[in-house]
C-alpha cells in the first residue's frame, strides 16, 4: 500500500486556480454491481466517462474483499474502488496527484450517502436507473471533493490511510486511457478548431481583397497605357494628315 504526506502543501492543488468547469480534481462518481457488471448509478463531472472502461474494471478479477479501498492509475487518472458486503462497488475517478486519504474519504462518504439514499434499489435495479434520482447528491459530492482547500479540513492534516494499488492488465489500461475527457480539453480542442476556422475565413477573405487590389492594379495600368497611348495619337495624327495634306498640295 501507499501512504499520503501529513499536508497539501506539495501538492500543487491548494495554489490551482478554479475555472468555470472546476477544479478538474474529481471527474466520475459512480455506484455499480460486480455481479452482473450494472452500472446503476453514475455521474461525469465537468468530463465524459466512457462506462465500457468502467466495465471493463468490473470485468478484471481483482477479488476486492469489502472494506478495503483500492486504487490504480492510468494516464492522468487515478480510479479509486470499495466494495460492500453486498457486491456493490463505489467508484471515483480523480486526477493523479490526487491526495489517496482523501480520495479515500470521498468513496468512504459515496458509500455512505449512497445507500442512505438508494437503499437496495441497487441491489435489482437496472442499469443507469439511480441516475436520476442520484444525481444531485452525486453533484454536491463532486463539488465538494473537487475543491481539495475544503475538505482538506474536514479530513484533518495528519491523517494517514492506505490504499491497495492494482494492476490492470495492459491490455485494460490502454482501454482506459481514453475513457475520461475533461471538458476543459473539450473546449480548448472547440476553440482550436473555432480559431482554424477563422484563420481560414481570413485567409480567404485577405485572398479576395488582394485579387481585387491586383485587378485593380492592373485595370489602373492599362488605363495609363491607354491614355498614353491616345495623347500619342492625338500629337502624331494630327501632324501626319498636315505633312499628307502638304505633299499632295505641293505636287499640284
Amino acid at each position: 500500500g501507499r501512504e499520503e504526506g501529513s499536508g497539501l502543501e506539495n501538492t500543487g492543488f491548494l495554489g490551482n486556480k478554479m475555472s468555470k468547469e472546476g477544479y478538474n480534481n474529481v471527474s466520475f462518481m459512480g455506484v455499480a454491481r460486480i455481479s452482473d457488471k450494472c452500472v446503476v448509478a453514475s455521474l461525469a463531472y465537468n468530463s465524459s466517462v466512457d462506462l465500457a472502461g468502467v466495465k471493463k474494471v468490473l470485468g478484471e478479477k481483482i477479488g476486492m474483499q469489502a472494506g478495503t479501498h483500492y486504487s490504480f492509475s492510468t494516464g492522468q487518472m487515478t480510479w479509486n474502488l470499495m466494495a460492500d458486503t453486498l457486491g456493490r462497488v463505489f467508484i471515483t475517478i480523480t486526477a493523479s496527484s490526487y491526495p489517496t486519504r482523501v480520495a479515500t474519504q470521498c468513496v468512504d462518504d459515496l458509500s455512505r450517502t449512497f445507500v442512505a439514499k438508494a437503499g437496495e434499489k441497487s441491489l435489482t435495479c437496472k442499469e443507469k436507473a439511480l441516475d436520476k434520482a442520484c444525481k444531485s447528491l452525486f453533484e454536491k459530492l463532486c463539488a465538494k471533493y473537487d475543491d481539495l482547500s475544503s475538505v482538506d479540513t474536514l479530513s484533518g492534516v495528519t491523517a494517514k490511510v492506505e490504499s491497495v494499488k492494482l494492476v490492470m492488465q495492459e491490455n485494460v489500461e490502454i482501454a482506459l486511457q481514453n475513457c475520461v475527457t475533461l471538458e476543459s480539453i473539450e473546449e480548448k480542442a472547440e476553440q482550436l478548431q473555432q480559431q482554424a476556422g477563422v484563420f481560414k475565413k481570413t485567409a480567404k477573405d485577405i485572398r479576395k481583397k488582394m485579387w481585387w487590389k491586383n485587378l485593380k492594379m492592373k485595370l489602373a495600368i492599362a488605363f495609363i497605357i491607354l491614355a498614353i497611348l491616345g495623347v500619342v495619337l492625338a500629337i502624331t495624327v494630327p501632324k501626319v494628315k498636315a505633312a499628307t495634306s502638304s505633299g499632295d498640295d505641293n505636287g499640284d
